[in-house]
């Protein structure tokens, strides 16, 4: 029970504190004005008293211990502040945003999950083979190219030259609330990430495949006629599922910090435009709404994938 607590509820709540501890104070500390959120360019004819009495209105000539202190009290209150920039509650703004977020990273998980199965599994059925070679070092070199410029080039090729896939927004003019053509303005952006990442997840599908073969419970299942195929889906994937799942997991920030940034190249209106506004413009509430939300999301996800992992082998929880 020790064990169940500090690691599915102490942990994941002192990453949160630590995580927007950090981010609270980095975003407060950088250089630039956050009037220029809520004025623009007319903040520099803004006279020295006036500055002051406006900042002190906002609460941030406060100490920056003070005033995260009250951000934290009204975030485990449900209040996540008013934005500098839109003059709208910070919680109005990310409904929308997470939505279109969380739609394009199932869609990426999903199609990761897939692939990664079906291409690790090709491989080590292969193993020394043609296929599995270039599979691997296929993966290999996607790995390597960055997601930005393969996100460049997929607009510049599908979206300018061949007017195939829009290059931006999430529905067509028109077609607001068309379930297609919201599927459509996601082709682009999540074929970025789901190639940049296929090779490191199947590789790894790969190497445990070949390592479950070895063991002696395969052997004896082949011993005793059992198919290539059962033995394939109701041992191998089972005991390899868990490991697979908590490594989903546990590398889910990386993946949806890519999908922040390539959600800005393609003008995506998700969690990741408000992040790169918000930081640009110094608006303080929406940036760190977004970074609790996304934060929360990630923790989420890991006490779940671990939890699933428990049940599906419940050896797990004994290390």
């Amino acid at each position: 029970m020790i064990t169940f607590i500090r690691k599915f509820l102490l942990c994941p709540l002192v990453t949160f504190f630590i995580l927007t501890f950090m981010i609270f104070i980095i975003a407060h500390t950088m250089p630039g004005d956050p009037l220029y959120s809520i004025y623009g360019d007319s903040a520099k004819n803004i006279s020295k008293l006036q500055r002051e009495n406006i900042i002190k209105n906002m609460g941030l000539n406060k100490p920056l211990l003070v005033q995260y202190k009250g951000w934290i009290n009204n975030v485990f209150k449900g209040k996540l502040g008013k934005s500098f920039k839109y003059g709208v509650n910070v919680i109005n703004i990310i409904k929308k945003a997470l939505n279109n977020t969380l739609f394009l990273t199932i869609i990426i998980l999903i199609f990761i999950i897939i692939l990664s199965l079906l291409l690790g599994i090709i491989c080590a059925l292969n193993e020394g083979n043609l296929l599995d070679y270039i599979i691997t070092k296929v993966g290999t070199f996607l790995y390597c190219i960055p997601a930005f410029w393969l996100a460049l080039v997929f607009i510049l090729i599908f979206s300018v030259k061949l007017n195939i896939f829009p290059s931006s927004g999430v529905y067509d003019i028109g077609k607001e609330g068309n379930f297609l053509n919201k599927l459509k303005h996601t082709i682009l952006p999540s074929s970025v990430i789901i190639i940049g990442h296929i090779g490191y997840y199947s590789n790894f599908i790969r190497n445990k495949v070949l390592e479950e073969i070895k063991n002696n419970y395969v052997i004896l299942a082949k011993s005793k006629g059992i198919s290539r195929k059962e033995i394939l889906i109701k041992h191998i994937l089972k005991n390899i599922m868990p490991s697979f799942i908590i490594l989903i997991s546990t590398s889910l920030n990386h993946i949806i910090g890519g999908s922040l940034v390539i959600e800005y190249i393609f003008s995506y209106p998700g969690i990741g435009k408000y992040i790169f506004e918000s930081a640009k413009f110094h608006d303080y509430p929406l940036l760190m709404g977004c970074i609790v939300i996304i934060g929360f999301l990630v923790i989420l996800v890991n006490i779940s994938a671990e939890l699933v992992s428990v049940y599906l082998d419940p050896r797990i929880i004994e290390e």
